[in-house]
């Protein structure tokens, strides 16, 4: 990255994490960045779509499992370590952290990426709720660079990497249906004439 384009991204940088800091806005952040505080309705609404849902429901739980653990492996133990970018919370000074810093490098977002092909993956299964998707996969990009955890490129390009992969996901699951989804047979036309006239 250009000196003029890391200037940008600091200085946007500095805008959210600095400029926006309360105490409300450091809870609110603080816990939706944290999967591990939606558990107690992501597993029980996986099972049930296991269990119980259609064949349409398992497909997406098996796409979510493929597309989020691809763009965690490609962001976390790939990217990051080809570009080994520090975290803005330990190469800047006065970086606010409300949950704390990580010395894991930063570029990309592997919340973003997680966060890109799940919610690109969901919205193809139910796509009235694209919106909403899109606004949870924003404001978990967002928490990330408030909390001092990245900077906003880095969240950005977690989106480019984890929205691909969701689409890939989805397209490989589309054919993989193909295949193993059973499709009615067709009534042959010259049957039906033959019961009319039987008739």
């Amino acid at each position: 990255m250009g000196p003029f384009l890391y200037s940008v991204d600091v200085a946007v940088f500095r805008w959210i994490n600095e400029g926006w800091s309360s105490p409300s806005l450091d809870a609110f952040f603080a816990f939706i960045t944290d999967i591990r505080h939606f558990y107690w309705v992501l597993a029980p609404l996986l099972l049930y779509w296991l269990v119980r849902g259609k064949s349409k429901h398992r497909w997406l739980v098996l796409s979510l499992i493929v597309g989020v653990t691809l763009s965690d492996q490609i962001s976390s133990h790939i990217l990051k370590f080809v570009f080994e970018r520090v975290r803005p919370c330990n190469a800047l000074e006065g970086v606010l952290t409300p949950i704390g810093k990580s010395q894991a490098f930063s570029f990309p977002s592997s919340h973003a990426a997680n966060m890109g092909s799940s919610m690109f993956l969901l919205s193809m299964a139910f796509l009235p709720w694209t919106p909403l998707f899109v606004v949870i996969a924003l404001l978990v990009g967002l928490s990330r660079i408030y909390l001092g955890l990245h900077y906003p490129s880095d969240v950005l390009s977690g989106y480019l990497v984890g929205v691909p992969v969701g689409y890939s996901v989805w397209l490989g699951m589309e054919k993989l249906k193909s295949l193993f989804v059973s499709k009615p047979v067709p009534v042959k036309k010259t049957a039906k004439k033959k019961r009319k006239k039987r008739g």
